[in-house]
Parts: structure tokens; C-alpha cells; sequence
């Protein structure tokens, strides 16, 4: 019982850097899925975002003599956007292969954000930190005044690109979850996750116009057919720079988010942060099919929460699989090398994602097999 009074009890800090990540993984569902992009920078992109934003909280004057965290979360978009043109740029000006032009600005990073402060890690002071500023007192009303807002808008949006029954139910979704939270924050006052939230709503919202719009429909013509879009005359190569910069700027706003979360900006944070990406993106759109209820956007965000639920799962299961290895009468050498700790979320990851792909793969052969079969019914016929 203990044990799963705890796991309830760290649920909520799961959820949150869920919220965090997911920002991190609509970035990377940008790249993987829209652009058709295997871009490996956002393992350096994803640091650098929070190197920054320290560079900035450890600044006596800030920036310009403005010292609120906002500037530094635009600093580090910004700082992101110009790594995603630079891994653009030797793609398509100096024609070097997508995948080695990520892994280049990757390496290249490992070494510019070190330097940017100096030192492999670095605290971040809670003076700086958006995280620290706010309040439950201070903040809690102009938080759920903000949600009201921008269900309004997206009731407007949806009004204008969704039949009005499903409008209805996506809508419905969506006021019940935001009600879910206002509820929980209100007895718990932790107001850190509602900001998560309200950030990661507003970077879903820009998304999903931005991929509804010209310049979103001319991304996902580039990602499936580049030679229509140039046949077209639109100019390919700054359009998938133009893709790669968005997706590394919402890529380094959710490092710059995690370093605020864990108050420490860390050289390995990124490491493994494509893998996270495309466990989440796998997960999301493998467990739940893209509806007109919700798109793929919101799917890759609630993949995020699953895939840390998961992994907080994991890491919290140390007492009765303790105990269940107890049982089998196993030795303690035996346990040791069993029990899961906490380095183990790589492996977690990397297995989650073996699993998914893998049901991914039969359910495609079982396709397959299914409409051989129908070809020659037809045949006979």
C-alpha cells in the first residue's frame, strides 16, 4: 500500500516533465513526421536551449537590463532556431546527407555549450527561474483566466476546420481536462504544472495553425513529395530550413524548461533526447489512431505523458519486484543485477520503443497478408 501511495504521490511530477518533454517530442514529430527529417541536433539543441537560458539567469543585468525568465525562454528559442539553420544550411547549400548534417551540429554543440557557461552543469537560480517567480496566491485566477482564453481560441479554430460535431466532442475533451486541473491545483496549489501546461497549450496551438496554414501545408507537401513542391516553384530549400529552425526552437524552449524543472543546466540532458522523441511520437500515435476528434499533435503529447508514466512505473517498482524475486528464492547477487535503477531509463526507452515497432511491423504483415488474400478472391472470382 505504501508503495503505491507513493507511486500516486510522484505522478504529478511525472506528468509535469511529461509536459515538459512534450514540447520537446511536437518538435521532433515536426522533423520526423512533417519534414521527413532525421535531424540527430536536437540531442544538442535540447542543452543548449538550457545553457542559455543559465547563461542569462547567472547575467546580473539580464538581457538589455531585462531580468524576466521570459527573455530568457526567447533567448533560447532563438539560440535553437539558429542551430536548426545551421543543420539546414549543410543539408541543402552544401548537400550533406540530413542524418550527418544533425549529428555534425550535434557534436558541434557538445562543445559550444560547455562553453557558453563555461562548465559541463551549472545551477540555475530560482530568482531567474519561471518555476520560482510564481505562486499559487499570486497566480492561480490569471492561470485559469489564461486557459479560458485560449479554449475560446481553440474553440474558434476548430469551428472553422472541424465538422460541428466533432468540434462539439474535441472541445468537451479538452474543457474536461482543463477543469481536471483547476481542480487538482486547487487542492494541491501546485501551480508548476499548471504552467507546464499552459506553456506546452500555447506551443500546441501555434503548431497546429502553423500546420494549418499555407506555409503548414507546403511542410507537409515538402515531407511527402519535395519534387511536387518544386515543380510548384515554392523554394524547397528554405522552406525545410525554415521547418528545421521551428523545430529546434520548440526543441531548445523545452530544455530551457527542464533546466528550470531540475534547477541545473547538464551537457547530458540531451543525450538520448531523438530516442524520448520518437518513443513518445511512436507510442502516442501507436496506442491511439489519429481522429477528427484530435490530431496528431495532441496524440504525441499525451505519448509523452504515457511514456513517462511508464518509465515512473518502472522506476517505482523496485519493492514488490524486489519481493517477487524474494519469492522465487533468488539470490541477492541475482537481485542487485535485476533491480531497476534509475539509469536504467535508456534501456526502459529503448525496449518500449523495440516493442512498439515491432507491433507496428506484424500489424502491417497481418495488412498484408489480409489484401494478398483479397487479390486473390478476386482473381478466382
Amino acid at each position: 500500500m505504501n508503495e503505491l501511495l507513493v507511486f500516486l504521490q510522484s505522478l504529478p511530477e511525472a506528468f509535469k516533465t511529461g509536459f515538459i518533454y512534450s514540447i520537446m517530442v511536437m518538435g521532433v514529430y515536426l522533423t520526423y513526421k512533417i519534414l521527413d527529417f532525421p535531424d540527430m541536433s536536437v540531442d544538442g539543441t535540447f542543452p543548449l536551449g538550457g545553457f542559455v537560458f543559465a547563461a542569462f539567469a547567472l547575467s546580473k543585468n539580464g538581457f538589455f537590463g531585462i531580468t524576466s525568465p521570459i527573455m530568457g525562454l526567447i533567448l533560447a528559442v532563438i539560440c535553437g532556431m539558429i542551430a536548426g539553420y545551421i543543420t539546414g544550411a549543410l543539408h541543402v547549400y552544401l548537400k550533406i546527407n540530413g542524418l550527418l548534417s544533425g549529428i555534425l551540429v550535434m557534436t558541434g554543440l557538445y562543445s559550444i555549450n560547455s562553453r557558453i557557461v563555461g562548465m559541463p552543469n551549472v545551477f540555475i537560480s530560482p530568482e531567474r527561474s519561471i518555476y520560482e517567480i510564481i505562486s499559487y496566491e499570486k497566480d492561480f485566477v490569471p492561470f485559469i483566466i489564461a486557459f479560458v482564453i485560449l479554449l475560446v481560441l481553440k474553440g474558434l479554430y476548430d469551428y472553422k476546420i472541424k465538422e460541428n460535431k466533432y468540434m462539439i466532442r474535441g472541445m468537451a475533451v479538452y474543457i474536461v481536462a482543463v477543469i481536471t486541473l483547476i481542480i487538482y491545483v486547487a487542492n494541491t496549489k501546485d501551480v508548476k504544472l499548471m504552467l507546464t501546461v499552459l506553456i506546452a497549450f500555447v506551443i500546441k496551438m501555434i503548431i497546429d495553425y502553423i500546420l494549418t496554414s499555407k506555409f503548414g501545408f507546403a511542410l507537409r507537401a515538402l515531407g511527402n513529395n519535395e519534387q511536387l513542391v518544386v515543380s510548384l516553384g515554392v523554394n524547397e530549400k528554405r522552406l525545410k530550413i525554415f521547418g528545421l529552425m521551428l523545430a529546434n526552437g520548440v526543441v531548445a524552449l523545452s530544455g530551457a524548461l527542464f533546466a528550470q524543472n531540475i534547477k541545473v543546466a547538464d551537457l547530458q540532458s540531451g543525450v538520448g533526447t531523438i530516442v524520448i522523441g520518437l518513443a513518445a511520437i511512436i507510442l502516442g500515435l501507436g496506442v491511439l489512431k489519429k481522429s477528427r476528434i484530435i490530431n496528431e499533435i495532441s496524440i504525441v503529447t499525451i505519448g509523452s505523458l504515457m511514456y513517462y508514466f511508464i518509465i515512473n512505473l518502472a522506476l517505482m517498482s523496485n519493492g514488490w519486484t524486489r519481493s517477487l524475486y524474494e519469492g522465487l528464492h533468488f539470490s541477492d547477487n541475482i537481485i542487485k543485477i535485476l533491480e531497476i535503477k534509475p539509469t536504467d531509463v535508456k534501456i526502459i526507452t529503448a525496449i518500449i520503443l523495440a516493442a512498439i515497432l515491432w507491433n507496428e511491423l506484424i500489424k502491417k504483415a497481418k495488412k498484408g497478408k489480409k489484401k494478398v488474400k483479397l487479390i486473390k478472391k478476386g482473381e478466382g472470382n
